[in-house]
């Protein structure tokens, strides 16, 4: 076994339940999902208090002998200040203590059928299990149950005869024997009529009546499910497995939790740790038709679940501004999770799945034209006469100056640098896309650079000119996931002094008021930082600089939800809220450098 010292540091770390009370089925998936994953993963062994509690444990032999036979690596012990890229989570109720411990030692944290109380903390949750537990996840995968579905749901309905029990690896809850003695008094009734087979786990130390045929802990379950006309099991994997080999199945479950997911999938149950009779009788009656249902709405071809978790990638769920992780996430969507930081109060997004965002010229001509109708150049005297606009707020509030220099950040195509020459000003820019930047210096005559801001150097860029008066980020700021690196930057570029302006959505605008999901569904997701008016005080005081003014812009009192009449008395009224409340759906901030960071 590979120790935590190894000088291989694994870019995938499952970390399974190792309860024996929640069952096998958890710490199984992982060594499976670890050994298709590949050398790149490993098995971390939670066992400390944070993570089990005073309950009792698989022993470590029997895992090492399972983690042998899939040829997993497992650590006992997390490496000292190692962190690595993922963490995949599969401890079915992850603790605050146990959250905290994987959270500040890796980049992304993976929540797999998480039903604990910090799930609405996780960045990232997948539900392969059916449950209805809240928060949703931002996805749903049954295909990572690895289940071999045939093509064709079975024909679940025909007469049982042969009866399969199996209550799991280890059987803390004592169900087998319950069972048995259940099926004892019916027997004694003459009132059961089948012949039973129970299931005795690696783990479990029930001793059985003489005359119980038995299954002793069989090395591939799954494939001998198929041979019974009925499965009376526990809610988990086993009744899952039963569906897929075409056996219907009756639940016997151990918990309040358990008995849940069961009704929600669907799925006859007949106690919670105690068997009921005629819950018993009805649940074999309707067995087969909630078997046919549950196949159809609960299963799916399998996807390998270590190659889906060894491909995972995204953003690291941190705070852009004080990069701290683990807050609450209030919304979701497939590749999205918008967090508050708890810390400083900044609304964010992590992304997940995607492919890095490119900012070529398809993203000012074709990627433009689908949202606003025309391109980025086609556009130009519209974002050129908005420059100005800034331009005149700009002198209102610090004073006009003539022959200020101006950096502009992200100035693409160089409408706003134009609007800058025209005012008497000195214009340079700053983009990352080389054809905007070829346009600004060529087309336009303007020096410009192609650089990203947080590695540009003011001397190195433009040798021989002084620092910049004025530094601004027209729609640029959201797109960068550290704002704390960002307006180090800002602050080191400018002079004590030095305007800071920029513009973005609005957090508090019309549409993320009165529809919230709508703002997050549409929210572009390389937007990382939702800021509004209120918030942006606090954060720029925390890099020196001193709000001087907001300008809200952006108004849509058409947006106002149920107003499917843009004119008389009521929209002439939200027309007036949305000016005076500041409901504008995007704002600038105007900014003034007070101090230099340490």
């Amino acid at each position: 076994m590979a120790q935590p010292t190894s000088p291989v540091t694994p870019s995938l770390v499952f970390v399974p339940n190792l309860r024996t009370d929640r069952g096998m089925g958890h710490l199984k998936r992982c060594l499976g999902a670890a050994r298709s994953a590949g050398s790149s993963s490993v098995v971390y062994l939670a066992a400390e208090f944070a993570f089990v509690g005073k309950f009792p444990l698989f022993s470590r032999s029997v895992v090492q002998t399972l983690a042998d036979q899939a040829g997993v690596t497992l650590w006992d012990h997390w490496p000292p200040g190692l962190s690595v890229p993922t963490v995949v989570v599969d401890l079915q109720a992850t603790t605050e203590a146990a959250f905290r411990f994987l959270r500040d030692r890796c980049v992304r944290l993976v929540g797999w059928d998480e039903g604990g109380r910090v799930r609405g903390r996780f960045p990232f949750l997948v539900d392969s299990l059916p449950h209805d537990t809240q928060p949703l996840p931002n996805v749903r995968l049954p295909e990572l149950l690895g289940l071999g579905v045939p093509p064709r749901a079975p024909l679940f309905q025909r007469p049982v005869q042969r009866v399969l029990a199996a209550f799991g690896g280890a059987d803390s809850r004592g169900l087998t024997l319950k069972f048995l003695t259940f099926v004892k008094s019916l027997q004694g009734q003459g009132r059961w009529p089948y012949s039973l087979t129970v299931v005795r786990g690696p783990l479990s130390k029930v001793l059985l009546p003489p005359d119980t045929e038995v299954l002793e802990a069989p090395s591939n379950l799954a494939g001998l499910l198929g041979g019974y006309d009925l499965t009376v099991t526990s809610w988990g994997l086993t009744a899952l497995e039963s569906l897929a080999a075409g056996t219907p199945v009756v639940l016997l479950n151990p918990t309040s939790y358990h008995e849940k997911l069961a009704r929600a999938a669907g799925l006859p149950t007949f106690g919670v740790g105690r068997p009921r009779v005629q819950a018993f009788w009805s649940g074999v009656e309707e067995a087969p038709e909630a078997a046919r249902v549950a196949f159809g709405k609960l299963l799916r071809p399998p996807q390998d679940p270590g190659a889906y978790f060894a491909a995972f990638h995204g953003s690291d769920g941190f705070c852009p501004v004080c990069r701290t992780s683990g807050h609450p996430v209030f919304a979701r969507t497939v590749h999205k999770s918008y967090h508050r930081c708890e810390e400083c109060g900044m609304e964010y997004l992590s992304v997940h799945q995607l492919p890095e965002k490119q900012y070529s010229e398809a993203y000012f001509f074709e990627d433009y034209q689908k949202q606003y109708g025309k391109t980025y150049l086609q556009d130009f005297p519209h974002i050129q006469g908005l420059g100005r606009e800034r331009l005149a707020f700009l002198d209102k509030t610090f004073g006009a100056q003539e022959g200020r220099s101006v950096l502009d950040v992200g100035c693409a195509y160089g409408p706003f640098l134009a609007a800058v020459a025209l005012a008497g000003h000195r214009p340079y820019g700053l983009d990352v896309a080389d054809a905007a930047v070829d346009h600004v210096k060529t087309a336009l005559g303007f020096p410009a650079v192609r650089a990203s801001f947080l590695d540009f150097r003011w001397q190195e860029a433009f040798p021989g000119h002084s620092q910049p008066d004025v530094l601004t980020l027209w729609y640029v700021i959201e797109h960068f996931p550290n704002l704390d690196a960002l307006l180090r930057q800002a602050n080191s570029v400018l002079s004590v002094g030095g305007i800071f302006a920029f513009s973005t959505p609005n957090g508090r605008g019309i549409t993320r008021r009165f529809a919230p999901e709508k703002f997050w569904r549409e929210s572009p997701d390389d937007h990382f930082s939702i800021w509004n008016p209120r918030n942006s005080r606090s954060v720029l005081g925390r890099f020196g600089f001193e709000v001087a003014a907001y300008r809200v812009t952006g108004h849509h009192p058409e947006r106002f939800p149920g107003l499917k009449n843009p004119r008389g008395m009521f929209f002439a009224l939200i027309r007036v809220l949305d000016r005076w409340l500041g409901w504008g759906d995007t704002f600038e901030v105007y900014a003034r450098k007070t101090k230099e960071l340490p």
